[in-house]
């Protein structure tokens, strides 16, 4: 099978020749360019052979010009509503473009959208949250906006660049960020917002980003082809996840265990989670493999598709 057909027939929970699978790292601050991203995220593909290639670039969201990050609660009402082919979104449409010419039709390419509020946590930290309690009508504003933006984005992402599917990624979903009535109110709308325009694309995948406590129930119930999240660190584990839905499933793999972990460890994690998932899966890290991670244990990935 090509990496295409294997991806998307797990996806459906088709027969598969072996598991898909996938994994991914950030970029540094050397590459920001368009020429040095691309290399980097060809070069990692190339390196590493998973199934599909998850963009991720790492630039931050463009602010207004005299603004590096949000110090006030009045700049929340100066985020602006941008054309996509500038700025930092323009570069990555001109990454997309170059690194979907390169690996070709048979390799599923897949943006990360981060979700509105992850984008307001990136310019401001918790102060978001501060800024919610003294003017919520502002920041959600804010929020709005944010949306409005990555619509028009994934738009070119699909339309001009040719992405096969989207990676989006909210934060805030646990509790030591907030409960859950609160991002009911102050995040869902935002998110739904943009999934409503990432699930015009043939591949959507959900990652319920958090370490402990996460509102797993009430992120499954968003549109999506794929779920992601932290089995092995936040939990549900995978058993408890296949019980209670039909989707493709997509984990496995303890991603801050991979640092000091041996090589085999992560060899059987991979293993222990494809028996576990009972075919609809895509073995991946639960979330990014940290910088440091041993070049082995990225490799385990690849070997237990192949051995398992």
């Amino acid at each position: 099978m090509t990496r295409r057909e294997r991806v998307f027939a797990a996806v459906k929970a088709q027969a598969v020749d072996r598991v898909p699978f996938a994994l991914w790292q950030h970029s540094t601050v050397h590459e920001r360019s368009v020429e040095r991203f691309t290399r980097f995220t060809l070069d990692y593909y190339r390196k590493y052979e998973p199934d599909l290639v998850k963009v991720m670039y790492d630039e931050q969201y463009d602010l207004p010009v005299d603004r590096h990050h949000i110090r006030d609660v009045r700049d929340w009402a100066r985020l602006e509503e941008f054309e996509p082919h500038t700025g930092a979104f323009g570069r990555q449409l001109e990454c997309l473009a170059l690194i979907r010419a390169e690996v070709g039709p048979e390799v599923p390419v897949v943006q990360t959208i981060y979700s509105p509020f992850h984008v307001a946590h990136k310019v401001a930290g918790r102060r978001v949250l501060e800024d919610w309690r003294r003017d919520p009508e502002t920041v959600r504003g804010a929020l709005a906006t944010i949306a409005v933006n990555y619509r028009r984005f994934a738009e070119c992402c699909l339309r001009e660049a040719g992405v096969d599917g989207f990676f989006f990624a909210p934060i805030g979903c646990e509790a030591s960020f907030m409960g859950e009535q609160q991002y009911v109110e102050m995040i869902r709308p935002s998110d739904l917002a943009v999934l409503e325009a990432l699930r015009q694309a043939p591949l959507l995948i959900l990652h319920i980003h958090g370490e402990r406590e996460v509102m797993f129930d009430l992120l499954a119930r968003y549109p999506c082809d794929v779920l992601s999240w932290e089995d092995r660190v936040a939990g549900p584990s995978i058993p408890e996840v296949r019980r209670r839905s039909p989707r493709c499933l997509m984990g496995g793999i303890d991603h801050l265990a991979a640092r000091e972990c041996a090589a085999e460890e992560l060899v059987r994690q991979g293993r222990e989670a494809i028996a576990q998932a009972g075919g609809g899966f895509i073995l991946a890290p639960g979330c990014t493999f940290p910088a440091d991670t041993p070049e082995a244990n990225l490799r385990a990935l690849r070997r237990a598709v192949q051995e398992g």
